[in-house]
């Protein structure tokens, strides 16, 4: 099945069961086969005439114009055109024949001059009368062209003959000139009596205004004069109302202070109590927190000094091996030989050694004590370190 499709410009006829149907514009449609259809331009046609024709005295004009119609009733238009083998052209050919015959007509019975000064009203009336009464009877619907004509005009005359259209352009140009001459002399008649009518005029007119400005500044200096004493009054009628107001306030204000001193007192005072209460609760604990942290610092240095003097005990015992250590290395590598008893030897030897054990008991006096120092004396005898080795 074929599809047709028409534009936004044109109009979509089918033909079915012996009459046409518009479907209209912008569509899309599915035929069977065999089915009619037509595409109706909907657009605005434009068409120009250009014709010559003798004047009613004689003379030879050339005529041009224009006229615009369109299609408003396509299936009118379909009856009576072929819009499948140029329906558009047919019409314009047709109403061109109608304005041509119409005008000549027309022209046929005005002189030269009524043409050319009638263009636009009588000519271009005539153009679209007979085109309306053409595309449109009333009497007979049948015979509608389902057209619409929107402009119809006669645009330009032409004079044929150049001499002629020389010497007419001459003779207009004359009776302007004197037109123009008549007017202008006219108008300075004119305006010289208007200007003496307007100067009377202007005269009248300032001494009425004049008078109307001094009954005017009268009038506003005797409104000034009450509006100033209705002001005046109005001022101090407004100040004894203020100063009134203004003494009711401050009594007022002056009756809601002392209530309000009467109400606000006890409740102050208690205020006042209780605050005083809570700085000496707080006094009182800010001196016990002050005495803690006083007790808190003189324990941090018990305890310091406690350290310190564990240190010092601790510190001659710390020592004391590496005293020994030292005295060994003092002795180290020396070669004793003992033959028989060897207290000859030995008693050689007995001060140093007793040295070396003051030295050691010296450095561990912080242990023991100043009290602790080996007694000696009559039948005691002093302490003597193990016998060293003996190589």
């Amino acid at each position: 099945m074929p599809i047709v499709k028409a534009g936004p410009s044109q109009y979509l006829l089918v033909g079915r069961h012996g009459r046409l149907e518009n479907h209209g514009s912008a569509v899309q449609a599915i035929l069977r086969p065999g089915t009619i259809y037509v595409l109706v331009p909907g657009t605005k046609q434009e068409a120009s005439f250009e014709f010559t024709q003798d004047t009613k005295d004689g003379i030879p004009l050339r005529f041009k114009g224009t006229f615009i119609y369109r299609v408003v009733d396509p299936v009118a238009a379909a009856r009576l055109f072929d819009f499948g083998a140029g329906g558009i052209g047919e019409i314009t050919t047709a109403l061109t024949h109608v304005c041509l015959g119409e005008l000549r007509h027309a022209i046929s019975h005005m002189t030269m001059v009524e043409c050319i000064e009638e263009r636009k009203t009588t000519l271009s009336g005539v153009v679209q009368a007979a085109l309306q009464a053409t595309i449109r009877t009333p009497d007979e619907p049948d015979r509608d062209w389902g057209l619409e004509v929107e402009a119809a005009r006669v645009a330009q005359v032409f004079i044929v003959d150049p001499d002629l259209r020389r010497q007419l352009e001459a003779e207009v140009r004359n009776e302007i000139k004197l037109t123009s001459d008549r007017s202008d002399l006219q108008s300075r008649e004119a305006i010289r009596l208007a200007e003496l009518a307007s100067e009377s005029r202007v005269q009248e007119q300032k001494l009425a205004s004049d008078q109307e400005v001094l009954q005017h500044e009268e009038a506003l200096e005797l409104a000034r004069l009450v509006r100033d004493r209705r002001l005046l009054t109005e001022h101090h009628a407004t100040e004894r109302q203020a100063l009134e107001l203004e003494q009711e306030r401050f009594h007022t204000q002056a009756a809601v202070d002392q209530d309000r001193l009467e109400t606000e007192t006890p409740v102050r005072l208690e205020a006042i109590d209780t605050q005083g209460r809570i700085l000496r609760e707080e006094l009182v604990l800010r001196e016990l927190e002050q005495q803690v942290r006083a007790l808190e610092v003189q324990r941090d240095l018990l305890l310091a000094r406690a350290e310190q003097a564990m240190r010092l005990e601790i510190l001659p015992v710390e020592q004391a091996p590496r005293v020994v250590e030292a005295a060994s290395r003092v002795l180290n590598g020396t070669n004793l030989s003992v033959y028989g008893d060897g207290s000859e030897v030995l008693g050689g030897l007995a001060p140093m050694f007793d040295l070396l054990t003051r030295a050691v008991r010296g450095s561990t006096h912080g242990t023991f004590g100043p009290e602790t120092e080996p007694e000696t004396g009559p039948g005691i005898e002093p302490e003597t370190e193990p016998a060293l080795p003996v190589a």
